[in-house]
């Protein structure tokens, strides 16, 4: 079976191996999310429906699709990241999945943003200020736990959910 991943970011395609198993050819391609560097609760959605959207667009005929998108999401004035991942057989309407969170500071949500959401991701700016190590991977310095696992998590849990 075919799954196609609407991504070639080595993290997600490993996330993938290891969800699907060595029976489900896993095929990366790259599609734009057409949203900021950071996406904010409603666009980090847009931005996994536009990559599903577009991977059947390059691929038509995959037996499954996989979109993962992290963003913030607000919560009772608290900033959440999360992973999201959008998973769908075929033609079929795609299952929305959310990954367990890591809370973000306030204060590096508000320069990022100041500095504008389009360019820059909090990650960034936690990274420059010392507070994390690797920008892209805040979640191991703030929660001891890497992005890599909160993905696989939820993966693991979306393709649980197919009926294959």
């Amino acid at each position: 079976m075919k799954v196609v991943l609407a991504s070639t970011s080595t993290v997600k395609i490993a996330a993938c191996r290891a969800a699907f198993g060595a029976a489900y050819e896993i095929i990366p391609v790259n599609i734009p999310s057409g949203v900021a560097a950071q996406p904010v609760n409603q666009e980090t959605l847009t931005g996994a429906f536009n990559r599903i959207q577009g991977a059947r667009a390059a691929l038509p005929g995959a037996d499954i699709y996989v979109s993962i998108e992290n963003g913030l999401f607000e919560d009772n004035g608290k900033y959440i990241d999360r992973a999201v991942v959008m998973l769908a057989a075929a033609e079929a309407e795609p299952g929305v999945f959310y990954s367990d969170g890591v809370e973000f500071p306030a204060h590096s949500v508000a320069i990022a943003r100041g500095r504008g959401f389009d360019k820059w991701t909090v990650g960034q700016v936690m990274e420059e200020l010392g507070i994390v190590k690797k920008h892209d991977d805040p979640h191991v310095t703030l929660s001891g736990k890497s992005r890599a696992a909160y993905i696989d998590e939820v993966l693991k849990i979306a393709v649980g959910s197919l009926r294959l």
